[in-house]
């Protein structure tokens, strides 16, 4: 008798799964608002993996911090040639408000866009305070950065 509950339990669990992931962001290119001024650029990127799948691009990103305690993780567009095929972003966080000792720390962005503009999109680019790092959606392997993308004002990178 108590195995019914149980497996109703889990067969409830495992169908409401899906709707507990993280859901998929807006393409930031389409978003009118400005880039969050108080997010900092991170230190260096060490690498960046993407793929497309079911109409979803999906970007995983490998960095140094310049300290513990980074939050808000995320990729910020940059304005560059819409005709390029290339999509650049800075990778960013909002820095500890405590004062912590300035020791890099790897950090992962991961994130997922359900309405970006697949057959435009051949190379993703993430940018850092000191390098670059590039993924070719096209050929699934990375390449070097080339876009003269730029980043968004305010909290311009140096």
């Amino acid at each position: 008798m108590h195995r019914f509950p149980a497996m109703l339990a889990a067969i409830t669990l495992f169908v409401a799964a899906p709707v507990f992931a993280a859901s998929p962001q807006a393409w930031p290119w389409k978003s009118k608002a400005p880039p969050d001024p108080a997010l900092a650029a991170l230190s260096h990127i060490e690498g960046v993996t993407a793929g497309v799948a079911e109409g979803t691009v999906s970007i995983s990103v490998k960095a140094m911090a310049p300290a513990p305690g980074y939050t808000e993780l995320q990729l910020v567009s940059r304005m560059g040639d819409p005709n390029d095929r290339i999509f650049a972003f800075d990778a960013r966080g909002r820095a500890p408000q405590e004062v912590t000792t300035q020791v890099l720390t790897p950090v992962t962005i991961e994130v997922s866009y359900a309405d970006a503009p697949i057959a435009k999109l051949e190379v993703i680019e993430v940018y850092s305070n000191d390098n670059c790092l590039a993924y070719s959606v096209k050929d699934s392997k990375p390449v070097e950065c080339t876009s003269r993308a730029v980043p968004q004002k305010p909290g311009e990178m140096h």
